[in-house]
């Protein structure tokens, strides 16, 4: 009997042990709850680098990869070239990500992961696309609520509800202080609607039928809306609009950057709720106290997206292992992540610089 396929896959740009997603992919491999994943090799540019090898966090991360079996490398050229299927998860910051994206093509990657949002900018992304498309390397994008319990309840449930229904989604996050919310605009300088909001955008793009050339208006709540400035970087810490498209439909989305991880999805029409479902649910915040007193020191959110990202990696990885054609169900293209960098950039544009 043939042994069952397992696909080779890279980590790049794994980042800081524990703080970073990277580290906490790496960990679900190792960990092997990725049927049919392993992991082969950690290409790590900044803390092998002149500019990171010396910071803190390096002696860190050289601590942990010395206790996994697995090749560790500067960079992607420095690893030997791919010799069968072997898949570029691509965690770096948004800006290294186009660099690290053609590089990996260019070394023989046959398939690439790449973390939201991908680039910076639309022209950014369009041009890595045509770049894979024409090297014939297909791209999985690691939009992980897609593959969220309460994204799918309301999308079932909207089968059957009337087609001008509209939805409300918005959500919290886990920046507590003023001193980590310095650091997530500086870290996320992409700005927090193309580094936070495009989750919800790609959802609704991929569950709701939200798409940029459908779009009558976007209105700005401006009592709701903060943009500041913090050491430097300028950017919105809280934004609600209302996005009207052309068929009458609506879209509700509203962000805070701060408050608590906490998430909603709602369907209405007519100003009545049809169905309203959060994020995270009573099993999502169990099995999240689980893990993180198994593995203390993450992200608090990593471990509530823990099942969520699992998901997602497992259906890519069953798909390029079973040679299956287009793409798995749920996880985005990158072409759907252009879609949303265009919506993000338009929502952008009608907040205004509040």
């Amino acid at each position: 009997m043939a042994a069952n396929p397992s696909l080779d896959i890279v980590m790049v740009a794994c980042g800081a042990p524990k703080r970073s997603m990277g580290r906490y992919h790496c960990k679900q491999i190792l960990d092997e709850r990725v049927k049919g994943g392993k992991l082969t090799d950690i290409v790590e540019p900044f803390f092998m680098g002149p500019h990171g090898k010396d910071a803190p966090a390096a002696k860190e991360f050289n601590d942990w990869v010395d206790k996994v079996s697995v090749g560790v490398h500067a960079a992607i050229a420095d690893m030997p070239k791919p010799s069968g299927p072997k898949m570029a998860v691509i965690c770096g910051r948004t800006a290294d990500n186009p660099k690290l994206f053609k590089q990996a093509i260019d070394h023989g990657f046959t398939h690439i992961y790449l973390e939201k949002p991908g680039a910076p900018t639309v022209d950014e992304l369009k041009e890595m696309a045509v770049y894979a498309k024409e090297k014939k390397v297909p791209v999985f994008m690691g939009f992980n609520r897609n593959f969220s319990q309460y994204v799918r309840e309301v999308s079932d449930f909207m089968k059957s509800t009337p087609e001008g229904a509209g939805i409300i989604m918005g959500r919290n996050d886990c920046f507590q202080t003023p001193e980590s919310l310095d650091e997530c605009f500086e870290r996320n300088a992409e700005g927090m609607m193309k580094n936070m909001m495009i989750h919800e955008i790609v959802v609704l793009i991929s569950y709701f039928g939200l798409k940029v050339d459908e779009v009558k208006e976007v209105v700005a709540d401006d009592s709701y809306t903060v943009r500041e400035t913090r050491k430097g970087f300028t950017d919105f810490s809280k934004i609600k609009c209302i996005i009207k498209m052309k068929s009458g439909k609506e879209f509700t989305l509203w962000g805070d950057r701060s408050n608590g991880e906490y998430g909603e999805l709602i369907a209405k029409s007519d100003d009545k709720e049809l169905i309203k479902v959060v994020r995270p649910n009573e099993d999502m915040t169990s099995k999240a106290a689980e893990l993180e007193k198994a593995c203390p020191g993450c992200q608090p959110y990593f471990y509530l997206q823990d099942g969520e990202y699992l998901d997602l990696k497992q259906a890519v990885v069953d798909h390029v292992n079973t040679g299956a054609e287009g793409m798995p169900a749920g996880v985005p293209t990158i072409e759907t992540a252009i879609e949303g960098l265009m919506m993000c950039e338009l929502i952008t544009a009608a907040l205004g610089s509040k």
